[in-house]
């Protein structure tokens, strides 16, 4: 005959559960302890190279850190959008998110990295991964991070160069762009940019841009083939100008009060992780780059490659009326004279 017991056994009974569990953690061998388990969201797909490119860091996370480090991996907006990822950062209730590194800027503080912006800073996505993590960003970062309290460990991988997409019209020089009603992130270079070459600068979300596209309510928008061929805006854009005006990386960021709870190994392990994570990254996206121009050409788009140095001479000063208040003064000479 079954019979519940009272209360008091009852709480006699969790108690004991409880030391007996807590006996038994006490008892593991010497050197063997609970691996810290963390979570990396991002709003990417699954199956996409943003995804890959965190399981390959989860993986050499726990490598690097002697299987101290267990890393859960979040994709599709499980945790919520880029804001809603960053906030939940802030808080310290999420550990650490993935996605391109631009949105950085959304950060308070965050206004000397701008400069990533800028029109032909960066020779080639090479130069920019190598530069954006040098001593120079270093400190900005740790600035980044003290003030809006997110920090960017790291930013490896390299995306799709930037470019233009139209409705009506070829672009081949600068002249092309005047008058066009562009999409553009609000990012404020940019929009500088595309108002120096006479477009009217139309702030869209992602999600809005193909229907846009579609009835007539922009001309164009400024994306890499990474996120515009997935979104297929090529079914209503049927013009690609390989402008390359900007080159950008994928940012991983952490909580500054989870990374102020690590020790220097997990820290560096984590790092480690990064840059692992980072060349699978650049690697699947170079293979969609490698794709990406046939497959527009199949799908009736004009692929064409405008005359970069007439687009670098007419935005050649655009930097200046950031120059010593967004960023130090100076600091985009000094990038260029790295990439001689």
């Amino acid at each position: 005959m079954n019979r519940k017991l009272s209360p008091f056994l009852a709480r006699g009974a969790a108690i004991v559960l409880a030391l007996s569990a807590a006996a038994a953690g006490a008892l593991l061998p010497a050197g063997v302890a609970q691996a810290r388990e963390m979570k990396i969201a991002t709003i990417a797909a699954s199956n996409s190279p943003w995804d890959h490119a965190m399981r390959a860091f989860a993986d050499e996370a726990g490598k690097q850190s002697g299987n101290d480090l267990q890393v859960h991996v979040y994709t599709d907006g499980q945790l919520g959008d880029i804001s809603k990822i960053l906030s939940s950062m802030q808080l310290g209730t999420l550990d650490m998110g993935y996605f391109g590194l631009g949105s950085v800027v959304l950060l308070r503080g965050a206004q000397p990295l701008n400069i990533l912006y800028a029109p032909y800073l960066f020779k080639s996505g090479e130069q920019a991964e190598r530069i954006i993590n040098s001593d120079e960003f270093a400190k900005i970062f740790d600035d980044v991070a003290k003030k809006s309290g997110v920090r960017v460990f790291a930013a490896f991988g390299i995306r799709s160069p930037r470019a233009l997409q139209t409705v009506s019209r070829a672009i081949n020089k600068p002249e092309d762009v005047k008058g066009l009603k562009l999409r553009v992130p609000s990012i404020p270079i940019l929009k500088s940019t595309f108002e120096k070459l006479g477009a009217q600068v139309v702030p869209l979300g992602m999600t809005e841009i193909y229907t846009a596209l579609g009835r007539g309510m922009i001309d164009g928008q400024d994306n890499g083939f990474d996120l515009s061929i997935p979104l297929r805006f090529h079914e209503e854009a049927k013009f690609w100008a390989a402008t390359d005006h900007a080159y950008e990386l994928t940012g991983w960021f952490i909580s500054e009060r989870v990374w102020q709870s690590l020790n220097d190994k997990q820290r560096q392990a984590l790092i480690d992780a990064a840059r692992a994570g980072g060349q699978v990254a650049t690697r699947l996206d170079k293979e969609l780059d490698d794709n990406a121009v046939k497959l527009l050409k199949d799908a009736g788009v004009t692929y064409t490659q405008p005359d970069k140095a007439a687009f670098k001479a007419a935005l050649a000063t655009v930097y200046q009326q950031y120059e010593g208040k967004d960023w130090p003064a100076g600091m985009v000479e000094r990038i260029q004279k790295m990439q001689e």
